[in-house]
């Protein structure tokens, strides 16, 4: 109960923060009414996190968030320019030794900025991938997306074997089967 409090606390707080940056300090009344709801509601979608962020490690995570958003906009880029549209899409599967909630929340965030992934969905422990060439080892960007994230949360991933349905081949898109 003290964590929901504190959550809460936090939550309608930086919402009546943005309230009063966005409104120029009017109608705080409404501002407060709507924080207060807002953050209520945001409670009951996403309740408190048990796997806190290690603020000292930001700076850190920072770094390699842009050095791969940077990555991801060459190769868009490369690959938009090129003659030919260079592009063998598909999706793939990966195990993911994160725990559920906040950490896998971030992983799937941090894949769609590595170059040409795309979080589609999460299955249990697995996630589904769309990545634009399907030929590149995506495996080793992914790995070091989920060691960065792990590293933010302050988390000791355990070693998986390799499954080979985890993995597989990857598969074309959907509409590219038909």
């Amino acid at each position: 109960m003290p964590n929901s409090l504190q959550a809460f606390s936090f939550r309608a707080l930086a919402l009546l923060l943005l309230w009063w940056t966005l409104s120029g300090g009017e109608g705080w009344l409404f501002g407060l009414a709507t924080a207060s709801l807002t953050a209520a509601l945001s409670l009951r979608l996403t309740p408190p996190a048990t796997h806190r962020l290690h603020a000292r490690r930001i700076p850190r995570f920072a770094a390699f968030f842009l050095l791969q958003s940077l990555r991801a906009g060459w190769d868009v880029a490369r690959r938009t320019l090129h003659p030919a549209l260079p592009l063998d899409p598909g999706l793939l599967n990966m195990a993911t030794r994160l725990p559920e909630g906040a950490p896998c929340w971030w992983l799937m965030l941090v894949i769609s900025l590595l170059p040409g992934t795309l979080s589609v969905r999460r299955h249990g422990n697995s996630l589904e991938i769309h990545c634009l060439d399907a030929g590149l080892d995506v495996d080793a960007d992914l790995r070091q997306a989920e060691t960065q994230v792990a590293r933010l949360f302050g988390l000791t991933l355990a070693r998986i074997a390799p499954d080979p349905e985890s993995r597989g081949e990857a598969t074309p898109p959907a509409a590219a089967r038909q």
